[in-house]
């Protein structure tokens, strides 16, 4: 009679005193192991018509969609990845101090907040137009990937644009109303990065 694996699996394992038979022991290993593998299928229909009775835990690999996906007892879900957070290595431009920074990435969805004051002296604005101003450089596990992406700014009573480079340097772009000494500016941005 076959036994129970020592890992508490329920990976049944042909005993010396099992009467001998390859196929009834490959096929008491093959049931025990294949369930708990990455099982590859052509498409979820495919994987439906072929696990009419999926355990929970049961993991597969979709090659349509190339996508992982986990049986959680009542669907097939594909797991989230972990939630990552920073708080430190923003750099303030010349003319700005770093109030605070909170950075979220979940999976390739990254999400900045900049807090920042103006220290400089006023940046005048002109039917909604500033001189470009670099503001500070965001730290490299934050930047964006693919190009510069635009976002927005506020402090309170005024509103504008901004962008983020590669590089992650953060330009000013536009202002609804100047921007004095003093001024506290909020930067949001959410992307997605293509590399990690």
């Amino acid at each position: 009679m076959t036994a129970p694996d020592q890992y508490g699996q329920d990976v049944q394992i042909w005993q010396m005193t099992d009467p001998p038979s390859i196929p009834g022991a490959a096929q008491a290993l093959a049931d025990g192991i294949i369930p708990r593998t990455v099982m590859r299928f052509s498409s979820a229909s495919e994987r439906g018509a072929t696990l009419d009775s999926p355990i929970e835990g049961m993991t597969t690999w979709l090659e349509d969609s190339n996508s992982f996906e986990i049986w959680n007892g009542s669907a097939w879900i594909t797991p989230e990845p972990d939630l990552v957070s920073g708080t430190t290595g923003l750099s303030a431009a010349a003319g700005f101090t770093v109030n605070d920074f909170f950075g979220y990435r979940q999976g390739r969805v990254t999400s900045i907040d900049l807090y920042l004051t103006r220290t400089g002296g006023t940046i005048d604005a002109s039917g909604g137009n500033i001189t470009d101003t670099v503001c500070a450089t965001v730290p490299t596990s934050w930047r964006p990937t693919h190009s510069t992406i635009n976002g927005c700014w506020d402090n309170g009573a005024a509103h504008g644009g901004y962008v983020i480079g590669v590089d992650g340097i953060v330009t000013l772009r536009t202002a609804s109303n100047d921007i004095g000494s003093g001024t506290n500016l909020r930067l949001h941005i959410t992307f997605l990065r293509t590399t990690f």
